[in-house]
C-alpha cells in the first residue's frame, strides 16, 4: 500500500488529474449499470417465467381440446338411442343381436378411429352383452380384466386413466339404471399422441410433469441431462409429483396449470442456468457498451487532463531549461485563472534575475575577461620562445651540448603545452609534449631510466584535453621510478586505439602498492593537479564511462590507464 502511495505521490501532475476523472466518472456509471444490469435482470427472469407459463397454458389448452373432442363423442355414444336400445335388450338370439350389432354398433364405435388417429379402440361393455363381438362389445362381467378398472368411482361422469408404461390413455363412462350398473363405455387413446403438444414444446433446457389431482404422475419427460427423475420407461408409484416438484426446484424454475377438462395439473420447468444463460446473453451484449463507454471516459480525461496541465508543464519545462543555465522564458498565458498568475509571475521573476544578472554579473565577469587578456598580453609565448631559442644558441656557441639539449627540449615542451591558448589538442601534440618532457626528466635524473614508446599511427589527429598526461607520466617517475634502489628502471607509454575509443597506457616497473591502495589514488585530493583532478576532468568532459584505472602490486610496478572516446564518438554523445 506505501508502495503504491508512492508511486502515486510521485507521478505526473497530468496521470494523477486523468485518474481522478476517469475514476469519478467510472464510479456513477458503474454504479448506474449494476443497477441497470440488475433491473434488466429481474425483467428477464419475469419474462422467462411469463413466457413459461404462457407456453404451458397454450399447451394446456390444445390437450385440453383434444381431450374435449373425445369427452364429446364419448357423451354422444351414451345418449345415443343406438346404444341405448343395445344395452336395454338383453333376452334375444345370438343371430339378432350379431346383426345389431354388425348392422348398428360396428358403424357407432368403429367409424370415429378412421377420423380420429389418437383413437385405438371404443369399447362398450353391457349386461345385455353376452357373446363378446370383436373387440368394441364386451360382456360387462370381463370389464375387471381391463387395467383402468381397478379405482373407478361409482360416478356417471367421465373418468380419465392413464398408464404410461402402456402408453394408454382411456375416457371411461359409467352408465347405471335404476342406481345399477348397466353398461360402461371406453375411449382407449394413443398416450404419445394425447400428450403430443406437451412433448413438442420440451428441449434441451425444460421439462414437463403432469399429474392428477392425487399427486399420480401420469407423464414426465425432461431434456436436462442433469436431472435424475426415474426412468420414463418404468412404473414408479413411489416418486409422487410432490416428490419430483421438490428435486426439480433446487435446479429449476417451474409453473402449473391446471386442466379444465379434467382433474390433470401440468407443470413445466426450465432450468435456472437456462435462465441465467439469458441474463449473461444481456451482459453480454451490454458489455461492449460498457467498454465503449470507459474508451470515452478515458479520452476524455486524457484529453480534458491535457488541457488543463498544458500550461503547467510548459511551466515545468521552462523551469527545468532555467535550473540547467537557460534565461529564455518559453511559456506565456492571457487567463486570469491560478495558473495564469503563477506563469505572469514566473516571467516577472526571471525578468528581474534576467536584468541583475546583467547589471552585475555580466559586468564582472566582462571585467574579469578584460584583466585575463592583459595578464595573457604580459606572458606573451614568442617573448619564451625567442628567450629559450637564445639560450640555446649560447649553449651551442660555448660548446654545451647538453644545455642545449634541454633548453630545446624545454622549449618544445613550453610550446605543446601552450598550443597557442588551445584547449584541446592532437595526440600527436600530446606525444611530442610528453617527448620533451622526458627528456627534461631523463637530464635530471642522469638518464638513470628507460623509456618505451608504442604508438598507433592511426590515432595521432584524434582530438583530447592538453596536460591531461604530464601529472600520470610525473607520478610514474616520482612515486614509481624515483623509489626503486636498484634494478632496471623502465616507463612505457602506450597510444593505442581500442574500436570508438582512445587507451593511453603508462607504465612503470617500481616498487608498486597494494589495488586496495591503487583504487583511492582517483578519490584522494592531492595538493597540486594528481590523478583524482586527471579522471574528474575526462568524466567532466565525456562522461561516467571514461577516465583512469589504476592497477598496481607490491614489487612490479603500477600502471595507469587512461580512456576517453575519438572525436566522432564525442560528437555522437
Amino acid at each position: 500500500m506505501n508502495r503504491l502511495r508512492k508511486i502515486f505521490k510521485n507521478m505526473k501532475y497530468r496521470h494523477k488529474l486523468t485518474i481522478l476523472l476517469v475514476v469519478t466518472s467510472l464510479a456513477p456509471m458503474t454504479v448506474l449499470a449494476l443497477y441497470s444490469h440488475s433491473r434488466q435482470s429481474t425483467m428477464v427472469r419475469s419474462s422467462e417465467l411469463e413466457d413459461m407459463q404462457s407456453i404451458m397454458e397454450q399447451t394446456k389448452e390444445g390437450i385440453d381440446s383434444q381431450t374435449a373432442v373425445y369427452a364429446s363423442l364419448l357423451n354422444y355414444l351414451t345418449y345415443s338411442p343406438d346404444i341405448e336400445e343395445i344395452i336395454k335388450e338383453k333376452n334375444i338370439d345370438n343371430y339378432t343381436a350379431y346383426e345389431k350389432y354388425t348392422e348398428i354398433a360396428d358403424p357407432l364405435l368403429s367409424v370415429p378411429k378412421s377420423y380420429h388417429d389418437a383413437i385405438n379402440r371404443i369399447q362398450l361393455f353391457a349386461d345385455s352383452i353376452q357373446v363378446e363381438h370383436e373387440y368394441t362389445l364386451v360382456p360387462l362381467d370381463k370389464m375387471q380384466e381391463e387395467w383402468w378398472s381397478e379405482g373407478l368411482k361409482d360416478d356417471v361422469r367421465i373418468q380419465w386413466k392413464v398408464d404410461r408404461t402402456r402408453g394408454e390413455v382411456v375416457a371411461v363412462r359409467m352408465i347405471y339404471a335404476q342406481q345399477k350398473l348397466n353398461a360402461v363405455l371406453c375411449i382407449s387413446l394413443d398416450y404419445d399422441k394425447i400428450f403430443q403438444p406437451l412433448t413438442n414444446i420440451l428441449t434441451d433446457e425444460n421439462g414437463g410433469i403432469v399429474a392428477d389431482q392425487d399427486g399420480n404422475v401420469l407423464y414426465n419427460k425432461t431434456g436436462l441431462k442433469e436431472l435424475k427423475l426415474f426412468d420414463d420407461n418404468k412404473k414408479d408409484t413411489s416418486q409422487t409429483a410432490d416428490k419430483l416438484l421438490s428435486k426439480i426446484s433446487q435446479t429449476c424454475t417451474w409453473t402449473q396449470t391446471e386442466s379444465e377438462e379434467n382433474d390433470w395439473v401440468f407443470y413445466f420447468y426450465k432450468s435456472q442456468d437456462a435462465i441465467s444463460g439469458s441474463v449473461r446473453r444481456i451482459l453480454l451484449e451490454e458489455i461492449p457498451l460498457i467498454i465503449a463507454c470507459g474508451f470515452i471516459i478515458l479520452f476524455l480525461g486524457l484529453s480534458f487532463s491535457r488541457i488543463f496541465t498544458r500550461k503547467i508543464e510548459e511551466l515545468t519545462k521552462n523551469m527545468d531549461q532555467v535550473n540547467h543555465g537557460s534565461r529564455e522564458v518559453t511559456v506565456s498565458s492571457d487567463s486570469e485563472d491560478e495558473v495564469g498568475i503563477l506563469i505572469n509571475s514566473f516571467h516577472n521573476m526571471m525578468d528581474e534575475i534576467n536584468r541583475l544578472i546583467d547589471e552585475v554579473y555580466v559586468n564582472k565577469i566582462a571585467l574579469k575577461e578584460y584583466e585575463l587578456k592583459a595578464l595573457q598580453a604580459q606572458i606573451n609565448p614568442h617573448f619564451l620562445y625567442n628567450t629559450l631559442s637564445m639560450m640555446n644558441w649560447m649553449a651551442i656557441r660555448s660548446n654545451q651540448m647538453e644545455i642545449s639539449k634541454v633548453t630545446l627540449a624545454l622549449s618544445t615542451f613550453y610550446r605543446t603545452a601552450l598550443s597557442k591558448g588551445e584547449d584541446v589538442v592532437t595526440v600527436e601534440n600530446c606525444i611530442q609534449n610528453m617527448q620533451a618532457y622526458l627528456e627534461i626528466q631523463l637530464t635530471m635524473h642522469d638518464n638513470n631510466f628507460s623509456v618505451d614508446w608504442d604508438i598507433d599511427p592511426t590515432i595521432k589527429n584524434e582530438k583530447m584535453p592538453k596536460l591531461l598526461l604530464q601529472p600520470v607520466v610525473e607520478n610514474a617517475i616520482e612515486h614509481g621510478i624515483d623509489e626503486k634502489e636498484d634494478g632496471d628502471k623502465k616507463i612505457f607509454l602506450s597510444f593505442r586505439g581500442n574500436g570508438d575509443d582512445v587507451v593511453i597506457t603508462v607504465r612503470d616497473n617500481g616498487m608498486g602498492m597494494p589495488q586496495e591502495k591503487a583504487e583511492t589514488l582517483v578519490t584522494y585530493q592531492a595538493k597540486g593537479y594528481g590523478l583524482k583532478n586527471v579522471n574528474d576532468r575526462i568524466r567532466i568532459l565525456y562522461g561516467e564511462n571514461y577516465g583512469i584505472r589504476i592497477f598496481s602490486a607490491p614489487d612490479e610496478g603500477t600502471t595507469v590507464v587512461m580512456r576517453f572516446p575519438k572525436e566522432g564518438r564525442k560528437d555522437e554523445a
